[in-house]
């Protein structure tokens, strides 16, 4: 071998091993700056950039691990394989109802419309192993209850003494101040604050002792925000959420009893204390404008639903199809398969206030199964991992996603939330790198 080709060969191995040395830093301290990074920014929808350069950061990260180091998490692996077959089909339903290539990269179609894209991303971004998925879920909760429980402090604050400085505006007139935080609309906080308050309770209620001053100290404070958000179906999805919570966490029907008596001798003092009584009384009223318009938005949902219930009208067409069916053109067998495929594109936050409807509007029955099934198959195998733990650490996590995703499920009942960012991005990540755990753990 000549001088020359050795020279090659040593500089080949410098660039590895400095490529290495980064990445080894960036397991050990860099890479948890942005782990934090996703859990500070959850409560910032008004300011969407600043979690989408965590994001690509990550995104880049997660890519020198998989081309340097060639390991995946194989739980993850398998759950992206299913993930991305959904992403070809709601991209095939996009291209064939009419919409382009450049619409598809357009920042207004991936915030509203197709949201769902970026919502999922973790799943893909952790499956290459560059961190310790363990160490990641312990900093991601740690920041995520330490800022909620700031932004709740700050809320409590301002709506106690009628004030709309940062965190509290009027978002729907007929309903006075309401808490949004830094987001844009008081449901998507709601919607979190929900998730948020499901873990702090599986924390609570399954943590050591000495832990329980604490984490009931951190629950307190967010149910208190979830109720001052005034997100009536937000603080039912709770509920459910902490239902089922209690259900598989105790082992006796007592004491499964108990819980749910504790649980709603506790709420009670929320509602007078938060002033929301009137608000909650109106979850059994159909008349408020609230109520109209999301009956409103179901029927059209429903009315597409049945002009194509095999494939939809066409992924991210359910804005863009004008309300006066009797003009609605549709290409295709009507009442089978047919297809919007107007020239019509229009990006805002309108959706059919129901994950089921929309997805069923938009890529009919095939889309809506593919999409639960998503989160049914990952629920099954965190509740099998949770049977199994014997570290108390683990098992926190493992409830809290459980009760996160049974949340989720009826959160998805009145508003579009398997595909809003707000939600997604704090339950995706979670349940991701709860995968990449589990694998990690049985690999030890």
């Amino acid at each position: 071998m000549d001088i020359e080709n050795i020279k090659i060969i040593k500089n080949k191995f410098k660039v590895k091993h400095k490529i290495n040395y980064l990445f080894n830093f960036a397991d050990q301290n860099f890479v948890y700056l942005f782990i934090i990074f996703l859990a500070v920014f959850l409560l910032m929808n008004k300011y969407p950039y600043l979690i989408i350069a965590s994001f690509f950061i990550l995104i880049v990260i997660s890519l020198i691990s998989f081309f340097t180091n060639c390991e995946i998490s194989s739980y993850l692996f398998k759950i992206d394989i299913y993930l991305l077959i959904i992403y070809f089909y709601f991209l095939l339903s996009y291209f064939i109802s009419g919409q382009s290539f450049r619409n598809l990269l357009n920042f207004g179609f991936l915030r509203y419309d197709g949201s769902f894209f970026f919502c999922y991303i973790p799943f893909i971004l952790f499956a290459p192993v560059f961190l310790n998925y363990k160490k990641a879920l312990n900093i991601y909760f740690n920041f995520l209850f330490i800022v909620f429980t700031l932004f709740s402090l700050e809320g409590i604050f301002e709506y106690s003494n009628q004030l709309n400085l940062l965190t509290v505006k009027i978002d729907d007139y007929y309903v006075g101040n309401m808490f949004v935080a830094l987001n844009n609309a008081h449901n998507a906080t709601g919607s979190i604050y929900a998730i948020v308050s499901i873990f702090a309770l599986a924390f609570f209620i399954s943590g050591k002792l000495n832990e329980k001053i604490a984490y009931g100290a951190i629950l307190g404070l967010n149910l208190f925000a979830l109720f001052i958000t005034k997100s009536r179906g937000s603080l039912l999805a709770f509920i459910i959420g902490a239902f089922f919570l209690f259900y598989i966490y105790s082992k006796s029907i007592i004491k499964f009893l108990r819980y749910i008596l504790i649980l709603l001798i506790l709420i009670v003092p929320f509602i007078f204390l938060t002033d929301t009584f009137n608000r909650i009384k109106q979850i059994f009223y159909a008349s408020d404008l609230s109520t109209t318009t999301r009956i409103s938005l179901w029927e059209k949902a429903i009315f597409l639903f049945k002009q194509s219930p095999i494939f939809g009208i066409g992924f991210g067409r359910y804005n863009d199809a004008v309300l006066t069916y009797d003009k609605l053109k549709l290409s295709g067998i009507i009442g089978k398969i047919a297809f919007y495929k107007e020239q019509i594109f229009i990006y805002n936050d309108t959706n059919a206030h129901s994950t089921y409807l929309h997805f069923l509007a938009e890529t009919g029955v095939i889309g809506l199964v593919m999409l639960l099934s998503f989160w049914i198959i990952c629920f099954i195998i965190i509740f099998k991992a949770y049977r199994k733990s014997k570290d108390i650490f683990l098992s926190k996590v493992y409830l809290s996603v459980l009760s996160g995703i049974i949340t989720l499920f009826f959160l998805s009942i009145t508003e579009n939330y398997m595909a809003a960012p707000t939600v997604m991005l704090c339950l995706s990540v979670v349940t991701s790198l709860t995968l990449g755990m589990y694998w990690q753990e049985n690999k030890n």
